[in-house]
């Protein structure tokens, strides 16, 4: 149980908001998610993730994105209900972006709610469909459902997407074991 929490935690953690501003001729986000999944270092890795999540973290509104920042405020200072509150805010004004259903998904999962989390990932990786960190929430929940193969198949997922995510490969080599040998 302690683990899981403290993969949560990691989770929560892992994928703060960018500080810095977006520029306005800025690579489409779908050019750095290609160049990201063919890195071969990790520094440059961690370089193109972190311009990834800033447009991850961008809806395009202000508003939406204040709220979201509140929400994630919340979060940090411990105050997961109020936390929940924005991130249901967040998807009510702005249902298509895909951080909204990611970071609410992270609640319910830190409160043991993982059939609502797992639908909240499904919304994000739907409309994100290379929404790494999304994909690591997914391999979380599915593990503590009980579905070894799929979570499996979402940390491999991830990998692909972002080679160097150690969250992604801890999860593939825990369970390569339980999966070895079976189809995915």
């Amino acid at each position: 149980m302690k683990l899981f929490l403290y993969i949560f935690i990691a989770w929560a953690l892992l994928f703060p908001v960018p500080v810095f501003a977006q520029q306005e001729n800025a690579i489409p986000v779908e050019e750095l998610l290609n160049r990201l999944s063919v890195s071969s270092e990790n520094h440059e890795a961690e370089l193109l993730a972190e311009e990834v999540w800033a447009r991850f973290f961008d809806s395009g509104s202000p508003s939406v994105d204040l709220i979201l920042q509140r929400g994630i405020d919340a979060q940090f200072s411990g105050d997961l209900e109020l936390a929940g509150d924005f991130f249901s805010d967040v998807i009510e004004f702005a249902p298509d972006f895909a951080e909204g259903w990611n970071r609410r998904a992270a609640l319910e999962y830190a409160r043991g709610e993982y059939t609502a989390a797992a639908e909240d990932l499904g919304m994000a990786i739907e409309l994100q469909p290379r929404h790494f960190g999304a994909l690591v929430g997914l391999g979380l929940v599915l593990e503590r459902l009980g579905s070894a193969t799929g979570a499996f198949q979402a940390y491999s997922d991830a990998l692909a997407i972002h080679p160097f995510l150690t969250q992604a490969q801890e999860g593939v080599d825990r369970l390569s074991k339980q999966v070895e040998g079976r189809q995915l």
